[in-house]
Formats: C-alpha cells, structure tokens, sequence
C-alpha cells in the first residue's frame, strides 16, 4: 500500500508545532489518532507505529511536543499545560482536515505523552479513544532519586528566580543503570542517538520536573473515552504496578494488556508489533 506522508505545522499556545501526518490510501475519510511522544524524544521514533496504522486505514500525526524536535518552545521542557494545549490544538488540526471523519479522533501517548493525552481527555471532548504505553501518572522513583531529585528542582526553582534561567542537568549518568528497553541492542541505539543524548544532556529544572512529578492518577477517573492500557513487563523506569493501578482507577470502557519482552519503549522494543497491533485494533473499535 502506498501511504502518504505529509510534514505539517499548526499553531499552540502562539507557537509553531511541527509535525508528520500518515494518511492511508484512498479518499474516503477515516479515523485518526494523535502520537505524542515522551521526554526528550521526537516524532521520527513513531514513524513505524505510524505506517502501521495507516496500513490498517487509520490516519496518524507524530507530534513534535513543545520544545522538542523541530517544534518551538522553550528546549526539553516537559511542561504538561503546554502539552495538553498541544494535544488539543493537534485536535483541532484534524478536526479541519478533508480526510479525518468527525468525531472519529483519538489519542496515543508515550510516558509523557502519556500523561498529555489522559490529562487532555478531561478537557477535550473531541478525543474519543486513548491508547496509554507506560504513561507517567504519579511518581513511581525510588524514594532517594525521588529526594534527589525535588532537592534539585528546589534549586532550579531559586537559580531561575535569580537568573531567569532553567538549571540544565545532565541526566545521562543517573540513567545509565536504567534499561529503556528491554532488547539490549534497541536500549544500545537509543542512548547512543545523538538527538536522545542531547536532550538528556541539558535537562532543564524546574522546566521538565512533570517528566516524573504528576499526579494524573488522582484524575483518570473522569475520563470517558475508552482507554487501553499497555504495558512493558520488563519496565524499569516505571514498574507493571503503575498500569494496573491507571487500569483500577480508569472508570470507561477499558482494557489493560502487559506485554512480555518490553521496557519502557514499547514503541520500540522487540515486541513492538503487538503494541502496534494492539493500538490499531483499539482505533478501529472505537472511532468505527
């Protein structure tokens, strides 16, 4: 099947996001779901998730969040008010696209990503079906890294009153004992990517503190549009434990799957055809 692929770009909160749209063949309008990213990724690692759901007849926009990728905003920053404005300004994209039926989008997040969407469905009617892979929705660090950590963001907090200014961490070293993904060459690339290293490298506090400080889960009850939940089994920034809490707490249509063989980055991993799989059955079922 040949797919069309298009790079385009729309406004948020007064600034530029840019973005690729999957648009699968043919010309009659087809359901659409929105891909956000984690921190200090990009749009170019969705791009598989992105062709398999054009192949199954779903359209897909890989969204550079703001701050990251080729998107304005302030570099990293992981800010999930900007993030929700984005979700819902790419929304709003969509909703005015020819080839995108009415009522017919949903949402896919990562990590981060994650928490926009389910944090975005609160507040945007117009999304009508999610897809959560390893979502942050609380803070699930080891007690000391998670000291460490606010004691840090405390400080940036005061460099930034002082200097205006974001106190950038190199966050490469405290990661290293963490393992992405579960596949040792998928995790091997992934640190090595100039782009990942980069963002990890300059790691702004207070600015990307909502990378690991929410408190999504205290909400999550009220969203009504059926969400999947997926899961890497082997996760060891965010344990299995967080997905059946997020599954418990969900009160809509649900479903909840914890896939063997993957980490973190699903998206990624040596089982990510089930999660594409899985995320293009959810769309069809639920923006039919």
């Amino acid at each position: 099947m040949t797919l069309n692929r298009q790079r385009v770009q729309f406004p948020s909160l007064g600034e530029q996001l840019t973005a690729a749209l999957f648009l699968p063949r043919g010309d009659a309008p087809c359901p659409a779901m929105i891909v956000c990213h984690g921190t200090g990724e990009f749009k170019e690692n969705y791009f598989e998730l992105c062709e398999c759901l054009a192949e199954r007849g779903v359209a897909a926009l890989a969204v550079d969040m703001h701050g990251h990728g080729e998107s304005e905003g302030e570099r990293f920053y992981v800010d999930m008010e900007q993030w929700v404005a984005d979700v819902r300004a790419a929304v709003e994209f969509l909703s005015s696209h020819p080839k995108v039926g009415s009522g017919r989008i949903g949402a896919f997040g990562l990590s981060s990503g994650g928490t926009a969407i389910l944090e975005a469905a609160l507040v945007e009617p117009r999304l009508k079906a999610l897809v959560a892979l390893d979502a942050t929705v609380r803070n699930s660090l080891p007690w000391v890294f998670a000291l460490v950590l606010k004691g840090l963001i405390l400080f940036g907090k005061i460099k930034k009153q002082l200097t205006k200014k974001d106190f950038r961490l190199s966050m490469v070293k405290l990661l290293e004992g963490v393992r992405m993904a579960a596949d040792p060459e998928v995790d091997r690339r992934l640190r090595a990517n100039p782009r990942s290293v980069e963002a990890f490298k300059a790691f702004p506090l207070p600015g990307a503190a909502h990378s690991f400080f929410v408190t999504t889960l205290e909400r999550v009850s009220g969203i009504t549009s059926p969400t999947l939940v997926l899961w890497g089994q082997e996760d060891q920034l965010d344990p299995p434990e967080t997905a059946k809490l997020l599954y418990n707490a969900l009160m809509c249509k649900k479903q909840l799957h914890i896939i063997p063989g993957n980490g973190h980055v699903g998206h990624l991993d040596q089982n990510r055809g089930q999660v594409f799989a899985l995320t293009a059955d959810w769309a069809l079922e639920n923006l039919a």
